[in-house]
């Protein structure tokens, strides 16, 4: 008799799960990623804040005393930033990747 394999279910998975339910509670709108009345103004200061959390999130790399909020604000500043759709599109990719990331983190238990 050959035994079944049992697939655990990834954590991913499960977050993945909480995603889509939250997302059933976002409004679905079609806006652009850099709103308001002079856009490129907004862009001009995501890109100088990411540029200083980039520079933060690699200060507390090299200093050993690594935080998800560091990386993600970079992240979601540089992906602010972006002029064309298809970047910053790619930038909210990997900007929900992190999330993921840093949720699965949080599910690990505490880091102290």
């Amino acid at each position: 008799m050959t035994e079944m394999k049992t697939k655990r279910s990834a954590p991913v998975t499960a977050i993945l799960a909480e995603v889509r339910a939250a997302r059933k509670s976002v409004e679905d709108r079609t806006v652009p990623v850099a709103g308001g009345h002079r856009p490129h103004k907004g862009r001009s200061h995501h890109l100088h804040e990411a540029s200083r959390w980039r520079t933060i999130n690699t200060s507390r790399d090299l200093d050993g005393v690594p935080g998800w909020d560091s990386t993600l604000l970079a992240a979601a500043f540089g992906t602010l930033a972006e002029q064309r759709p298809e970047d910053a599109r790619a930038g909210l990719v990997h900007l929900a990747a992190l999330a993921v990331a840093a949720v699965e983190s949080i599910d690990r238990g505490p880091c102290e």
